[in-house]
This record gives C-alpha cells, structure tokens and sequence, in this order.
C-alpha cells in the first residue's frame, strides 16, 4: 500500500469529525446564545417593565361638567312697541371682526322691529362666540336713545370673575384657586381654556370636579364655582403573570400602591414590586410633583431589579443587578377631550453588574439625557391613537475595566431613539354591523452604533412576540408590530344565591405579532433575526360598582410561532399565557 493510498481515507475521516464537530457547535451556539443573551440584568429590568399585560383599552377622556347658570330673560318677539331700524351696530367686540359679524345684523334697507326681534339678532351674535369657543360672551340690546333708526348692541365677551371653591376638605381651596391661574391669564374666558384645566384637575388622584357658571358681581364678568368631591385618594392593586424568564423565574407576583395629594394638589407617590417563583426581586418608587400651575410636573423615580439564573444555569452560579435613577420634568402643551400633547426631558444613571462564579462579568455604568413628545388623540375615523417619540444620548460612560462591558465593542455613549404607536380602532368603520374593535401597535428603535447590553432592543415573550421566550432575540435596531381583534361580550352572573349580579366582561381575541432586530458589527453568534407569533385568547374583567369595591380582571391567552421558521431557544411550540388582577 502506497502512503497516499494509506493516508487519504485518515484525512477524509478528520475532515468528517470536524463537519460533525461544526454542526454540533452550530446546534449548540443556537440554542445557548439566545438563551444567554435573555439573561443580562439590563435585558431582563426592561423586559419586565415592558411585559405587563393589558386587559381594557385606556378610558376615554370624560367631559368637565360645565354649568352655566342663565340670567336673561325670555322675550316675546312680537311683544312692546315698533319703531323703524336702519342699522345695528356692534360695541365690545375684539374676538370677532365687525365685518365678520355684519352679515348676522343685516337689515337691508331697513324694517319695522320690536325690541324681541332684535333680542333675536343678538342671540345669533352669542352663538357665533360660542361656535367661535367663547361660549361666556353674551350680546344684548342695551337702553339706549334711538336716533337716526341706528341701533347699538352690545357684546361683553366674558371675563372671569370671582372664584369660589365648595366640597373641599382635605385638600386646601387656594391650591384650587391656583390651578385656576391660567384662566386670569386669559383676557376672555374661553371653553377649551376651561375645560384644559378641569381636565386636569379631574386626572388628579381622588379628585373629581364640576364646574358652575354664574352672573359676576362685576358687570361684563363670570364667577366660577368649583364643586370639588374628594374621593379615595389611593388604590392598591395585586397582580399575577407566568410571562417572566425560564431563568429568573416565569411566574410573577407584583403589588403596586400610589397615593396621591400628600403634600401639595397633585403630588403623588407609588410604589411598585415584582418577585418571581425563582426569585427575581423588583422594586420601585416614584414620586411626581407639581411645579407650575399649568401642568408642569417633575418625577423622581428609582428602580432596583436584581436576579439569580436557575434552570439550566443554575450551576453557573450567575446572576445579576439593575440599579436606575430617574428625573423627569413633564409640560402638558395641549389638552382637551379628544386629544393631549406633552414634551418631557431628564436624566438617567444607570448601573447594571452581571455576575457568574462569585466574579463580575460586566459592570456598565451609564449616564443618558432624554427628551421626548407624547400624546394622544381621537380621529373622524372612530379610532383612538396614543403616541411616543423619545431620543436619548449617553454622555458619559465609566466601567472598571474596559473588559467588564456588557457587549463587545457596545458603547455607552450612543444616541439611540424610539418610538411607539398604539391604535384601537372601532371594527365598525369595516361595517355598521361590524362588531368589536382592533388593537394595532407599532414600535421601534434606531441607535447610531453598535449598543451596550441595557440599550438593546428585544423582540420575544409577552408584550412583543407572543409564543416565543421573553427576550428571545436582542440587537441594536428592531420593530415590533401587532395586529389583535378584541370581541366583547358583557352578562350577568349572581356568584352565590342571594347575591346581586354582577357585571362580567368577556372578550375573545385573536392577534398575529411580528419583530425583527439588526445586529450592527455582530460578533459570532449574533444576527439579524425576525420572528413571527399568533394565537387567541379569552379576557375577563368585573369592574367596581362603587371605590368601595374591588375589580378583578383575568386573561387566558395562547401563542405559538407561525411562518418564520425560527423554532423558540425554551424548545417549545406554543406557550399559554395566565395573568389576573386585583384592583382596589
């Protein structure tokens, strides 16, 4: 046998252990470093957050109770004596043009009247205020010596008088008083300027007022009355979700407190906390202040998130800790009862450590200004829309040891941006008889270079792609959308004989969801991945009859992966999804 016929077949052989070799390491990395990417303190502090379920859409807008008490009297038109009118002019008037007004009091050549005929004229002048919004500006035909068949009204275009607060008890009427302060500032008493600012007042924890409108002691002005009902200015809610990690534990129980108007009309302070079957432990505070009359208020949060890997990992002896600090200053530009504007801008330091062994494997600390614009609005299309825009940029980054960064080559000062848009969308804009509504979201981020670990973006688990893990795939850019059809049901059932029926809730659904994430300079391992989920699922909720009561709220939902062909890194195929409230 010759050496190339004795040592060719040993070659065919090493070439086919490594193929084999590579296919096992590929398997392997496939399903590990997804599963380890999921475990980062940063990923997993903002997949929590971002992985609270939604049982109702956010409540309509009410509209402020506005009363507007009528002094003037009924007259009959043909009613007193006649005389002749030429013309009728406009005294008072600065809103409205007296061009604009002149077709209103158009008379021609001229005519015969009586003082309830152009009591007639002048109420066409007040709706055309109100239609205008000035709905306080009243026109009238004031007593007067008619010379030439020239007759003079007058319009007083209503300003704000006095300022009476009634039904306050805890909270002190000045503070009523000075969330008013922007209405002295208008030099006319306009509808949108008063209900901005109940609007306001009535979003305030246990607060709820009417307003009332009456003749001021003052001629030409409108005295306001403020009937305040002060109600529970707390609530209390528990929660429960199996939508956590595999590794820091799936099953969730959370508690969640705020109270409100502690030291000033419109402060307040809640308290959230999360613990999970494997012990991960979240907790956070925030406070919100007031600091202008018009809305302006600053939040002081911070977060700790801290968590041991189990399952799989849990000889590794890994974990890690999340801890953030949060100031944010908020100024509502607009509001009303269909729509809302706000900016907001702060800062951020954050410090995030992983650990496995007894020894740190990342320390990123991380220091990001921001700033924002949100909102909401309603459109003739019978369809709600809510809204966020916000850019942020590190300017300052320090770890130990440039070793101990969370991602290879991720930096800390990158300006990253993201965006969200949420639609429900009434289902009968298809058909009258359509019934039911969808819920349409769609959110993203862009970042300008390749990103630490907390500033990643993920797509998987609940809140982005139902029916794979939380987390599943992570990387410097991605989408997420959502396309769910919500058909409402509403019975009565009695829960023990003798008792009242209570309203139940029911709503069937059925969703698709999409992600996709960019990976920028990957490293081995990484790349762009998208996934795809759909499923269907039940809802139940029992809303309080009164606030002495509590509400209860149920979900039941299932997904499983559809049409990517990207099979989940917990190997399953579908996850049931379980989640209840307890609100007080």
């Amino acid at each position: 046998m010759t050496y190339r016929e004795k040592y060719i077949p040993v070659r065919h052989k090493i070439k086919r252990l490594l193929y084999f070799t590579d296919l096992i390491a590929g398997w392997f990395l496939s399903i590990a470093l997804p599963a380890w990417g999921q475990t980062d303190a940063g990923i997993i502090e903002k997949s929590l957050r971002q992985s609270r379920p939604e049982y109702a859409p956010p409540p309509e807008e009410v509209v402020p109770d506005i009363e507007i008490e009528d002094s003037r009297e009924l007259i009959d038109a043909g009613a007193g004596p006649t005389f002749f009118v030429r013309e009728i002019k406009v005294t008072g008037n600065t809103l409205i043009s007296t061009e604009k007004l002149a077709p209103l009091l158009d008379v021609g050549e001229g005519d015969n009247m009586t003082l309830g005929i152009l009591t007639l004229y002048a109420n066409e002048v007040t709706a055309a205020y109100a239609t205008e919004g000035y709905f306080l500006a009243r026109a009238f035909i004031p007593a007067q010596e008619i010379k030439n068949g020239v007759i003079l009204l007058q319009i007083v275009e209503g300003k704000l008088g006095n300022i009476e607060v009634k039904g306050n008890v805890r909270n002190p009427a000045e503070q009523f008083i000075q969330r008013m302060q922007p209405l002295r500032d208008e030099e006319v008493l306009s509808e949108s300027a008063l209900e901005r600012v109940l609007l306001e007042l009535n979003s305030l924890q246990g607060i709820q007022v009417r307003s009332v409108l009456q003749a001021g002691e003052l001629p030409g002005t409108t005295d306001l009355i403020l009937n305040v009902t002060e109600t529970r200015p707390y609530t209390f809610s528990l929660d429960v979700d199996n939508f956590g990690s595999r590794f820091t534990g799936p099953i969730r129980v959370g508690m969640t407190g705020t109270v409100g108007n502690l030291f000033k009309l419109g402060d307040q302070f809640s308290l959230r906390i999360v613990e999970s079957n494997l012990g991960q432990d979240y907790f956070q505070p925030t406070f919100l202040f007031p600091i202008t009359d018009r809305g302006t208020t600053v939040k002081a949060s911070f977060t700790h998130s801290e968590h041991a890997l189990g399952q799989s990992l849990a000889s590794l002896r890994a974990g890690g800790k999340s801890q953030i600090f949060s100031l944010e200053v908020n100024h509502p530009l607009q509001r009303s009862r269909t729509s809302q504007l706000f900016v907001k801008g702060g800062l951020q330091v954050r410090n995030y450590t992983n650990e496995q062994l007894g020894k740190n494997t990342s320390d990123d600390r991380l220091v990001n200004i921001f700033l924002g614009v949100g909102g909401n609005f309603s459109d003739p299309y019978k369809g709600r829309n809510f809204f966020d825009v916000q850019g942020k940029s590190g300017f300052s980054e320090g770890d130990n040891d440039e070793n101990l960064n969370s991602r290879t080559d991720g930096r800390g000062d990158v300006a990253v941006f993201n965006s969200s848009l949420t639609r429900y969308q009434n289902a009968s804009i298809l058909h009258k008889d359509f019934p039911g509504f969808f819920i349409m979201k769609a959110s993203g981020q862009f970042a300008l270079d390749r990103v630490l670990s907390p500033d990643q973006t993920s797509v998987g688990g609940f809140g982005s792609v139902r029916g794979f893990a939380l987390s599943e795939f992570s990387g410097d850019h991605g989408y997420n959308l959502s396309m769910e059809y919500n058909y409402p049901i509403t019975w009565k059932a009695p829960f023990y004989t003798g008792w009242k029926k209570k309203d139940i809730n029911t709503t069937l659904l059925a969703f698709i969801d999409h992600g996709k994430v960019f990976v920028d300079d990957s490293e081995p391992g990484e790349d762009h991945q998208a996934i795809t989920g759909a499923g269907f699922g039940v809802k139940i909720s029992m809303p309080a009859k009164d606030e002495a009561l509590v509400s209860t709220s149920f979900s039941l939902i299932w997904g499983v992966p559809v049409m990517s062909g990207v099979v989940p890194s917990d190997r399953s195929f579908g996850t049931f999804y379980l989640s209840g409230l307890i609100s007080y």
